[in-house]
């Protein structure tokens, strides 16, 4: 099937509508689209590659009514470009993570807001995005506004200086590296003093995620960095 033809004989507004009145996460979520779409499973074959598929192209309209935004603003020389998170991999993460209902999830370099917006659909709970560039954080927050979803939110703000402080799981797809990446790491060490974090890596950034003594990991390490890593901070008592 040609990628026009399966977007085209699906009534996306319709299936925004029916998330914005009935406000469904979890299970009853899974339940709307999976008409739609095949759902990853536990064997998913695509697991630890980067790559896209036909999951991605249909959360992308039905989470997005308009057009990708031109950046606006240049980036300093250790923040990365935009790239998306495969959705299949959101939907990994949500399952190995067993989210709680006091969980506050955030995705650092959040983009266009598909992350956070997914996560908030699949776990029903509270979702927040810190972007650099406010022409996406204006997207993102157009499409948890359309979808109405009180749970979501995003900040324009430099992950530096970003407020952690009700933030129990963290993500991050590589959204910055060398100096940026240590003193974004070093406020969430600060952070896990006063609570239990986790933190969740995903590509070339998770190497050094695993390099922090203050962190667990808790998924076996790979040769490939394109699978998810999986960190706890140490506990205490």
């Amino acid at each position: 099937m040609e990628e026009t033809d399966f977007l085209e004989e699906i009534d996306f507004p319709g299936l925004r509508a029916a998330i914005r009145t009935t406000g469904c996460t979890g299970a009853a979520f899974k339940a709307l689209i999976a008409p739609y779409v095949d759902l990853p499973t536990d064997d998913d074959e695509q697991r630890g590659e980067i790559g896209y598929d036909d999951l991605d192209l249909f959360l992308n309209a039905l989470s997005s009514y308009q057009t990708m935004p031109e950046q606006t603003k240049e980036l300093e020389p250790e923040m990365v470009f935009y790239q998306k998170t495969p959705a299949r991999i959101v939907f990994e993460l949500v399952e190995k993570v067993h989210f709680k209902e006091e969980d506050v999830f955030f995705d650092l370099g959040s983009g266009l807001g598909q992350v956070a917006i997914l996560v908030n659909l699949l776990a029903g709970i509270p979702a927040k995005g810190v972007e650099f560039e406010p022409a996406f954080c204006d997207h993102a927050r157009d499409c948890a506004t359309e979808l109405n979803l009180s749970r979501v939110e995003f900040m324009n703000v430099d992950a530096r200086m970003a407020d952690y402080s009700d933030g129990t799981i963290f993500f991050m797809f590589t959204p910055f590296r060398g100096q940026i990446m240590q003193e974004v790491l070093e406020t969430l060490r600060k952070e896990s003093l006063l609570r239990n974090i986790k933190i969740i890596a995903y590509g070339p950034c998770t190497d050094l995620v695993a390099l922090q003594s203050w962190l667990v990991r808790e998924t076996p390490e790979e040769a490939n960095s394109y699978t998810l890593g999986i960190f706890s901070s140490i506990k205490h008592s």
